[in-house]
């Protein structure tokens, strides 16, 4: 192997995927793949497979170094909308929000693709921007899910929550184990109040390894519903990682004091 390949890790662990965001969790999985990739097939000239296995590595390892030594072998080296968009992409995992935007925001001007709106819908915080995003891309192509559920996203906290739970709706008619669709309408029934459909929800999702995030959740409701032997389990589990978990629909802190008391009840 090169010396230019030395920095990215052999393999990633699965409890080092499982503290990835949802979304990522798939893309995790494939690191092997992309990493032999970056090192068979551009071994003497870093490109695409080397910069998105690093951001792979960097979001597992929660070390944001790696983006820069892969951006500083892999510039110049593939289309620079995606160089702009894959590091943009990255650099919003790591809450650079305003660069994050910036990156995208010139990717999507060199090549509107559908891709690069839905990065961009994504990394947008703003609803209506997101919102619109979503429906230039479902205008060309009323089938794409990710359109779907960004438009869904926007609509639910614009105060739209039948049209969101309808949009949710169509994507699980099509794709009855969207990971994402299923926890958004376990989220919609907890915001319902209406835990036992909440938990049966976030049961259905079927991602291996499953985020702590989400283990957190059916923690918490299986608590809810005086199942304390099942919450127990769960939360011996996960208590000491919770720290280390990037989206959390919950402040940290109360989240360990939680999982605390779930152990010791």
């Amino acid at each position: 192997m090169k010396q230019k390949f030395n920095f990215l890790p052999r393999k990633l662990m699965k409890e080092e995927i499982a503290l990835a965001p949802s979304e990522w969790i798939k893309q995790l999985r494939s690191y092997r793949i992309r990493r032999l990739k970056a090192i068979w097939l551009e071994n003497e000239s870093p490109s695409y497979y080397t910069l998105l296995a690093t951001i792979l590595a960097a979001i597992a390892k929660k070390n944001r170094h790696l983006i820069d030594i892969a951006s500083r072998l892999t510039k110049g080296n593939m289309p620079e909308y995606i160089y702009l968009s894959l590091l943009g992409i990255a650099l919003d995992f790591f809450g650079e929000k305003e660069e994050s935007l910036k990156l995208i925001h010139e990717a999507v001007k060199l090549n509107p693709s559908h891709s690069n709106l839905m990065s961009l819908a994504a990394a947008t915080d703003n609803l209506d921007e997101k919102e619109e995003l979503a429906k230039k891309v479902l205008n060309e192509n009323p089938k794409d899910s990710d359109a779907r559920r960004h438009l869904a996203y926007a609509k639910y906290f614009k105060g739209e929550r039948r049209e969101a739970e309808r949009l949710i709706d169509e994507i699980l008619l099509n794709e009855p184990n969207n990971n994402y669709a299923l926890e958004f309408k376990g989220n919609i029934y907890y915001d319902k109040k209406e835990y036992d459909k909440t938990l049966e929800w976030y049961l259905k999702v079927r991602l291996k390894p499953k985020p702590i995030s989400l283990q957190f959740k059916i923690c918490h409701f299986y608590y809810l519903a005086g199942n304390g032997r099942k919450a127990k389990k769960i939360a011996k589990k996960i208590k000491d990682k919770i720290f280390l978990v990037s989206d959390l629909e919950m402040n940290l802190d109360k989240a360990k004091e939680l999982l605390t008391e779930i152990v010791n009840s």
